[in-house]
């Protein structure tokens, strides 16, 4: 793997390793991971893959239809 020197603001440092440590990743995976998610846009991000399939229960149904369907009421 490679190894990579930036030079970052101190106060955004500072917030980078609190998220990290938030989410319990080591300060490398978790640069890694946000770098990815900028650079591979087509890629599921790891937000949507924590979030799919925790839905529980049915959508609930909206106050009014959208247009398509009240045109064939």
């Amino acid at each position: 793997m490679a190894q990579l020197t930036i030079y970052i603001p101190e106060k955004l440092e500072r917030k980078i390793r609190e998220r990290a440590e938030r989410e319990g990743k080591s300060l490398s995976a978790f640069v890694a991971d946000l770098t990815r998610e900028a650079v591979a846009p087509d890629a599921w991000s790891t937000a949507f893959l924590d979030l799919y399939g925790s839905w529980e229960g049915n959508f609930p149904e909206p106050d009014d239809p959208p247009p398509e369907s009240r045109d064939s009421l």
